[in-house]
C-alpha cells in the first residue's frame, strides 16, 4: 500500500537500510529501488509522523515531533546493525543527515543516498497546477508527473479548501529545517550521494551547494527529471548509483568479516 511502512527483517542481519520519505510524501516514493537491495538486508521504509492519513493530520505533526522520529528511527536501526544505508527524498534528507550528525552515528552510516534534498524550498506555478488538479480534477493518465505526484503523495486530499490553510505552519517548519540544514550541511562528515533533479518544481536547484561544498559527498543533476518524477534516463542513472552504493558497502562487509 502506498501510504504504509514497509518492514523487511532477516534474522542475523549485519546491514539495515532505512528510508526515509519528504514532506507530503510516501514510502511508496522508493518503490524502484526495493528490488536491488540485498537479500540478507533489512529495510525500514517508515511513514513519517502525520503522514499516511488525512489533511488534518498532516496538520498535527510538527518539526520536532518529525525530528524526534528520525532520530529515534536511526538510533533504533544503528543499535542493532553493524552498518546502516540510509536512503532519503526531499525533507526526509534533512531530517535523516541531521539526526545522525546530532547523535554522533556517523561511523555507523556505510552511505547516505539522498533524492531532491530540500536545501531551498521553493513554490512554482507548475507545482501548483498540479496540485489543484491533484484536488479538484479526475487523474490525467497522458501526465505523467501528475500520475507520479498522486502515486507518491502520502496524504488522503478533498475538495475542503479551508484545511489546506492549517498546513501553513508546516511549511514553515520546512523553511525553517532547509534553513538550519544547508549551512551545517557543508560540515558533516557523512558519506553522501545527492541526487538533485534539475527540473524540481518545489526545490532550488542551489539545493546542490550545500552539498557541492562537502568534501565526503557526490553530487549531480538529473537533467530532465522532477520533484517526484523521474525519466527512464534518469531512474537509471539513479539505480546505477544506488547499486554502486551498495556493492561498496557489500565489499567492505566482506572486507571485515574476515
Amino acid at each position: 500500500m502506498p501510504h504504509k511502512a514497509y518492514v523487511k527483517t532477516v534474522p542475523g542481519a549485519r546491514t539495515a537500510v532505512l528510508m526515509v520519505h519528504g514532506i507530503l510524501g510516501s514510502p511508496r516514493h522508493f518503490d524502484f529501488l526495493l528490488p536491488y537491495i540485498p537479500a540478507d538486508w533489512e529495510v525500514y521504509n517508515i511513514v513519517l509522523d502525520g503522514h499516511g492519513g488525512t489533511a488534518r493530520d498532516f496538520a498535527r505533526t510538527s518539526r520536532k515531533k518529525l525530528e524526534r522520529q528520525v532520530e529515534d528511527e536511526v538510533a533504533r536501526v544503528c543499535c542493532t546493525h553493524e552498518q546502516v544505508v540510509v536512503v532519503a527524498h526531499s525533507m526526509g534528507c534533512m531530517l535523516t543527515s541531521n539526526a545522525i550528525v546530532k547523535l554522533g552515528l556517523e561511523d555507523k552510516i556505510a552511505g547516505a543516498f539522498f533524492l531532491g534534498a530540500a536545501l531551498y524550498p521553493m513554490c512554482t506555478l507548475p507545482i501548483v497546477k498540479t496540485s489543484v488538479r491533484m484536488v479538484y480534477c479526475k487523474p490525467n493518465e497522458q501526465d505523467v508527473r501528475e500520475m507520479a505526484g498522486r502515486a507518491r503523495c502520502g496524504t488522503t486530499l478533498h475538495k475542503r479548501l479551508w484545511e489546506y490553510l492549517t498546513w501553513i505552519p508546516r511549511f514553515i517548519d520546512l523553511f525553517s529545517l532547509a534553513a538550519y540544514t544547508r549551512r551545517r550541511l557543508p560540515h558533516y562528515r557523512l558519506p553522501m550521494i545527492a541526487l538533485q533533479s534539475y527540473k524540481d518544481e518545489v526545490v532550488g536547484r542551489a539545493s546542490i551547494k550545500p552539498f557541492l561544498k562537502n568534501p565526503y559527498a557526490h553530487a549531480e543533476f538529473l537533467k530532465t527529471s522532477t520533484h517526484f518524477y523521474y525519466t527512464p534516463a534518469d531512474q537509471r542513472r539513479i539505480v546505477l548509483m544506488f547499486n554502486q552504493l551498495l556493492a561498496r558497502v557489500q565489499k567492505q562487509t566482506k572486507i571485515t568479516a574476515r
